[in-house]
């Protein structure tokens, strides 16, 4: 079945209201959940609720934190999470980093002592809203073998690219160093199905299509180009670990627990660059004009096929999950419940 994300967002605010998260947390918390699911981005939008709000009940999160930029020169920005939620620390970390880009032309801002953000392209996404190009990646603890390794390492470290095309219209790019996230293997394992060839690992170090048998993912590119994946989720861990002060991905904590106490200390980092910083903001739209016509004129390889550009599928998504209701299965829908009896709260389908 499918519920209108209105529904959704009245239920978080009133369960982040009994847990006594300030208004201004909640609305980034709740837009940067509920934006990835209208997008199609499920394995980071609001099914990741319920492992928020534990956090938060257990400590590994503070429910108000003091945020704050410790370190600011041209151009460069260091943001102190202070171990709030990921999402709230981006999204505020997004509107400084804008606002040096259009006094510098280019910025970069890295987010320490975080937690996890979701969807990496919620932050890109809110740069070029503003007008800029921008780009988001973030570390996280390990799900990632090496390439021809044998043992998780390296997190799902994605990038995220987002430039506008004109008003409201973006093309966005934003995937893993893996082919699947974590998540979707722990939606197989509670589905009962198989995951796709070569995107998952067992304990031997092969690639198992069993959601139970697997502990770690693959880098992007499986066997034979695996290296491709590996590559770019080191230089993420760079610029999200070493770069800004924070431990490398294989030292932090686990998200999945079993200690939900202690703050996992993530890192993230942004860059947003002006898009008329080079030539005119006018000829700018003219070239990006001229890629996206020139794209479309290519021919796909098949009658059911279509050429879209990077994030056109997701837009088609949101305009049609705005009218007809975001996806919820079962296992989401006892998640809410749960958490309604808890806080006294109604949650209505």
């Amino acid at each position: 079945m499918n519920i209108s994300y209105k529904k959704i967002e009245l239920f978080f605010h009133n369960v982040l209201i009994k847990m006594n998260v300030k208004k201004y947390d909640r609305d980034l918390l709740i837009r940067s959940l509920v934006s990835s699911s209208l997008r199609g981005v499920d394995s980071h939008g609001i099914r990741l609720f319920s492992h928020y709000v534990h956090c938060l009940e257990q400590g590994r999160i503070k429910k108000n934190p003091k945020m704050k930029i410790i370190k600011k020169q041209k151009g460069i920005a260091l943001y102190d999470a202070d171990d709030g939620l990921g999402h709230v620390a981006a999204l505020k970390a997004s509107r400084i980093v804008t606002s040096m880009a259009k006094q510098n032309g280019i910025a970069a801002i890295g987010i320490v002592n975080s937690s996890h953000y979701g969807a990496a392209g919620v932050y890109s996404l809110d740069i070029a809203q503003q007008n800029c190009i921008g780009l988001s990646f973030t570390h996280s603890d390990p799900f990632a073998i090496p390439f021809n390794g044998k043992l998780p390492f390296h997190g799902t470290n994605p990038y995220s690219f987002t430039v506008p095309l004109k008003k409201n219209d973006y093309l966005h790019v934003d995937f893993s160093s893996t082919s699947i996230p974590w998540n979707r293997v722990m939606r197989a394992r509670s589905n009962q199905t198989t995951l796709k060839k070569q995107v998952a690992i067992n304990k031997k170090g092969e690639f198992t299509q069993d959601a139970f048998e697997a502990i770690g993912l693959a880098p992007l590119g499986g066997e034979d180009y695996g290296y491709k994946g590996f590559g770019l989720s080191s230089s993420i861990e760079i610029l999200c670990g070493p770069l800004i002060g924070m431990a490398h991905g294989y030292r932090l904590l686990s998200m999945i627990g079993p200690d939900f106490k202690t703050p996992r200390k993530l890192g993230h980092f942004l860059i947003a660059m002006k898009i008329d910083a080079f030539i005119s903001k006018k000829d700018f739209f003219r070239g990006i004009q001229s890629y996206i016509n020139d794209l479309k004129k290519q021919k796909p390889k098949g009658k059911n096929k279509k050429i879209l550009y990077p994030g056109e599928i997701e837009k088609i998504t949101e305009k049609y999950r705005l009218k007809h209701g975001i996806p919820f299965d079962k296992e989401l829908r006892d998640s809410f419940l749960f958490i309604a009896e808890k806080y006294s709260l109604k949650f209505n389908l």
